[in-house]
């Protein structure tokens, strides 16, 4: 017991000396200009003591004599001093040049953009959350040159339609419907390719902007090669956070806001619409007498004069009451609320001893405006940790996402604009009306869809991992090998009550839907990286590369009806009628040989050569694999001794490339081959089940090939106050695959080939400048410019022409997203009623030009391309102030040029269906020739005019931040703390006249409003 004691007593004596050592040292870290550094890391080496300095560089830490201090702080050269009983160590950190340099993620590796030899564009993390968007689309969006962002579906939680460098693939049936064009992204065969930490994603709506740490977007065949075909649309290379060796940090970044409608349509009155059906009345007589040829043509008193009766056509007793008290209703009011939004997310970081860790959690939820049960709700997990040992690193990084949506009713946006103002929600009594427009008992009373009589439900799960080790033998070589798998699990359901627009209180036509999408994959890639410095002048870096990747998706759908509206979907066994029931199963698999070549000389002239070999399960046996090359050259003439004193100039950087890259995207696996289908048929007397050949084999199936060149040219001056960058492509894709018509005699509609060529061309503009610096104020601005160009060259042997919808065409010569219809003149006036008559319309009618002039109009000689759906040009301008603590920016962004169907036009347009609200638009009677819009309730004479431009300019975000002062962050002990206010889509300015010109193009059915979002956010870091 006494030899214990003792044992304790030395101990206790021990650490008391140690700690009696120790001695509190103080100091403070300036930059070679003398001005403080926040943040920096201090660590004891070998030890976990550290500390990091405050706002005004300050710092205090307990060290014993003989122990080494650590300092270090990302873009300066770190320092090392040894404790030698100083009162004081004050420690000036020097600039690294070389980390202060932008490294840009280019595939497989990285570099500094001052070494960049093809178009990349980088997106830091500040400028991914700044304006605190709910995803990553949305943050991109008229930020980056040549990269459109389009919202297809303002309901929470619907993805955003991203394209690198226009549509770059031909297709007949992105248009094929005159409803509008499908909002589901993943049916855009020009989709870029998604890369997330070495992982490939399809849907980048899952991550959570405040865990990414930079995003490049590669838009060229030089820079997208090195990941070959699954490249040709374009490379968007998402990095999330690592972390950073030193003291553990927190940080909490919260916002909180409410949403509302904007934009919203201009409708008319009540009294507007009367007077609208009353001209709808006299014009159906007005056409009539027109067309009759036993009557004298009416002339314009005759069309006031009209006797009229609207009641034995458009209304019932109780609207009659209405119009008759001036009681109208305003449906929209009733189906919209103000939506809460609300997002956390709680991270750290840190290491030591070459161990670096970083995670975070989040937490977003947003409501919808329409209804009481819109809602998007998603949680995220991260998490990334690598230990270096000696020349060994191993690593990890995984990511969770779990997301519910739920969207509604399908119905309830577009039923709120049709139902006209006459109508009323309740009776006397105050009682629900089931039928609001007992004229039109299509629509049952959106009250029950706004109270979730319409469920349509989707969660998806999402698990993204990499592991990884690598092994440097050497200096001049690094090995490594990486294993990426994703799984992915998304359930859709949906059930229509008896109380909806699709039931109209009929038990039988009550459904349920439910359906699975099982997704496994994964990338396995091996990289050797050599670099060597050949002489003092040239530099190279070479990169080899395999690749792995498999896919696989399985799933069923299940669809009955009769189904009890307490059972919703989760029970379609409820349903005494079953519709469909079926599972499905698809794999692919691609793999690649590659390889790069970095070639530096006096880091004037720069030189990067790539191939690849790949193979895709895809493609037809023996057409299976294609080699793709590329090469691209940079000369930074700014390093030129001729320039050297030109103190104006800082960057002057001209760039050339060229490429060819391969897509098999734009098919579905096993298309290669004959597809059979069940089919009935009867044998003898007997109903028998059988099969059928329901598509043609396709043994010659390949690769389509993209040639591509790419001129750049990147210039800076003052200082690098003005900084611009230019590109000029031109990119020319054979043997196109597409789904091209087959004549019925063939027995099938359609074949999938290599049937047509396509070029797609453009130019991309971008202008950074320092508008004023001073130590108080700074104003910034970035804006930039891009317009893409595309053309048909060839269709599969002497075809100019494949029409394909109702106005689509493939043609030669033309746009692959052309519109095709009849070309609009105006409107036919009194004065040309004998002209009009030969084409069976009436004064008041559009007039349609004849092409050849014959007297008829015919799709077959009278047709033609009016538009393209595609914007002719985007763009977008932010502008950065700064005074002091006080920052604030403005966000605008445009797509001009584009045009297309609407079908909110189809329905609202004072020629559209009489029985729905309409647009509050001027529209031609005999007292008002000059308006641009026909006379209403004659129809259009070829029944589809409704084209319209959807050009815009958007405000995307007013926001205002302040930073709270160092003397308020020490208090706390914090080391950073703002506070911030963003107002999201205050401002839109546009001629289209429907909900969004931005979803123009989408059918009205599932949609929802724009919206106009105040956010109040909070950052806080310690």
């Amino acid at each position: 017991m006494n030899g214990l004691k003792k044992l304790i007593w030395v101990i206790c004596l021990g650490l008391g000396s140690t700690l009696w050592a120790q001695d509190q040292l103080s100091g403070v870290v300036n930059d070679e200009t003398g001005t403080p550094l926040p943040g920096v890391n201090i660590m004891v080496k070998g030890t976990s003591n550290g500390t990091v300095t405050d706002f005004d560089g300050n710092y205090q830490i307990r060290v014993s004599k003989g122990e080494t201090l650590v300092f270090s702080y990302l873009g300066f050269k770190g320092q090392e001093i040894i404790y030698q009983d100083q009162t004081t160590i004050d420690v000036i950190l020097v600039e690294d040049t070389a980390k202060l340099d932008e490294v840009v993620v280019i595939g497989y590796g990285s570099v500094k953009k001052t070494d960049l030899t093809g178009a990349v564009a980088s997106i830091g993390a500040e400028e991914l959350t700044e304006q605190r968007r709910t995803d990553l689309g949305q943050a991109v969006r008229g930020t980056v040159a040549g990269v459109d962002v389009r919202r297809l579906n303002s309901k929470p939680g619907s993805p955003l339609s991203i394209r690198v460098r226009g549509n770059t693939v031909i297709t007949n049936s992105n248009q094929a419907n005159a409803d509008g064009q499908s909002d589901d992204v993943t049916a855009d065969l020009s989709r870029p390719l998604y890369v997330v930490d070495g992982i490939f994603l399809d849907n980048i709506n899952i991550l959570n902007p405040a865990d990414i740490q930079q995003m490049d977007i590669l838009k060229d065949a030089s820079a997208t090669a090195i990941y070959g075909s699954r490249g040709a649309n374009g490379v968007v290379i998402i990095t999330t956070k690592n972390g950073i060796e030193g003291k553990t940090q927190f940080s909490y970044d919260a916002s909180f806001g409410v949403s509302s409608a904007s934009n919203l349509v201009d409708i008319m009155s009540g009294d507007e619409y009367i007077e609208f059906i009353d001209d709808n009345l006299r014009a159906q007589q007005w056409k009539a007498e027109w067309l009759n040829s036993s009557t004298p043509d009416p002339t314009p008193a005759d069309f006031d004069n009209y006797t009229i009766n609207r009641s034995q056509s458009f209304f019932d007793n109780g609207e009659t009451d209405n119009i008759a008290n001036r009681n109208y209703f305003d449906w929209i009011d009733y189906i919209t609320r103000t939506a809460v939004q609300s997002s956390h997310t709680v991270s750290m970081s840190g290491g030591q001893n070459g161990l670096v860790y970083n995670s975070s959690i989040g937490y977003l939820k947003d409501e919808g405006v329409v209804g009481n049960d819109q809602a998007y709700e998603r949680y995220t997990a991260s998490t990334s940790l690598s230990k270096k040992m000696n020349r060994f690193t191993i690593g990890l990084r995984a990511y969770l996402s779990y997301s519910e949506q739920e969207k509604g009713s399908r119905e309830l946006f577009r039923s709120a604009y049709r139902l006209p103002v006459t109508a009323d929600p309740f009776d006397d009594n105050g009682e629900l009306i089931l039928y609001p427009d007992n004229e039109d008992q299509r629509f049952v009373n959106p009250y029950y869809e706004v109270n979730g009589a319409w469920k349509n439900n989707q969660r998806i799960l999402n698990v993204i991992s990499n592991f990884y080790v690598q092994y440097e033998p050497s200096d001049w070589l690094k090995l490594k090998t990486t294993f990426s798998p994703n799984l992915s699990s998304t359930r859709n359901g949906e059930h229509r009550g008896l109380l909806t627009k699709s039931a109209r209180n009929d038990p039988s036509r009550t459904r349920a839907y439910y359906g699975v999408d099982l997704r496994n994959s994964y990338t396995w890639d091996n990289t050797a990286d050599f670099n060597f410095d050949i002489t003092d002048k040239q530099k190279l870096g070479a990169t080899l590369i395999t690749s792995v990747y498999y896919n696989q998706l399985e799933g069923n759908n299940i669809e009955t009806r009769n189904v009890p509206d307490f059972h919703g979907f989760y029970n379609t066994s409820a349903g005494t009628d079953v519709r469909q029931y079926s599972s499905y199963y698809e794999k692919e698999t691609t793999a690649s040989v590659a390889g790069r070549i970095n070639y530096n000389v006096n880091d004037k002239y720069l030189f990067t050569f790539t191939g690849r070999y790949d193979g895709a399960s895809k493609l037809a046996e023996g057409n299976k694999w294609n080699f793709f090359p590329s090469a691209a050259f940079a000369w930074r003439a700014s390093e030129e001794q001729f320039l050297q004193n030109a103190d104006w100039l800082t960057n002057l950087k001209f760039r050339i490339s060229y490429g060819k890259s391969g897509n098999y995207n734009t098919v579905s696996p096993y298309r290669s081959f004959a597809f059979l289908n069940n089919s009935n048929y009867l044998f003898g007397d007997d109903l028998t089940n059988g099969n059928i050949v329901s598509g043609l084999s396709n043994p010659e199936l390949t690769w389509e090939v993209s040639d591509e060149v790419n001129l750049g040219v990147d210039f800076g001056m003052l200082n690098n106050r003005v900084n611009f960058s230019l590109e000029l492509y031109d990119k020319t894709t054979e043997g196109a695959i597409f789904s091209r018509n087959l004549l019925n005699v063939t027995g099938f509609s359609s074949a999938v080939g290599n049937f047509g060529s396509m070029n797609n061309r453009g130019i991309e503009f971008t202008l950074n400048t320092k508008n004023i610096q001073t130590e108080d104020f700074s104003w910034n601005t970035s804006l930039n410019f891009a317009k893409n160009k595309n053309e048909i060259l060839k269709l599969e042997g002497d075809l100019d022409l494949q029409v394909f919808g109702r106005h689509s065409a493939l043609i030669v010569g033309q746009p692959s997203d052309a519109i095709y219809s009849y070309e609009k003149d105006g409107i036919w006036q009194i004065d040309e009623a004998a002209e009009a008559a030969v084409y069976n319309a009436v004064p008041g009618e559009h007039k349609y030009v004849d092409q050849n002039n014959d007297g008829i109009l015919d799709a077959a000689n009278d047709k033609v391309v009016i538009g393209t759906t595609a914007p002719d040009w985007t763009g977008g301008m932010t502008n950065n102030f700064k005074y002091k603590n006080l920052d604030m920016s403005v966000m605008m962004y445009t797509r001009q040029g584009v045009f297309g169907h609407s079908e909110f036009h189809q329905h609202h347009d004072t020629n559209g269906e009489t029985r729905f609200s309409k647009i509050d638009a001027a529209y031609w009677t005999p007292d008002s020739p000059n308006a641009d819009n026909p006379l209403p309730g004659i129809g259009p004479t070829q029944g589809e005019y409704f084209f319209e431009d959807m050009s815009f300019v958007k405000i995307g975000n007013i926001g205002l931040g302040y930073s709270f002062p160092a003397t308020l962050l020490d208090k706390f002990h914090m080391t950073s703390a703002r506070l911030s206010i963003d107002v999201q889509n205050p401002f839109t300015f546009t001629d289209f006249q429907g909900p969004d010109p931005e979803t123009g193009l989408q059918n009205s059915y599932d949609m929802s409003f724009q919206t106009r979002t105040t956010l109040i956010g909070l950052k806080v870091a310690f």
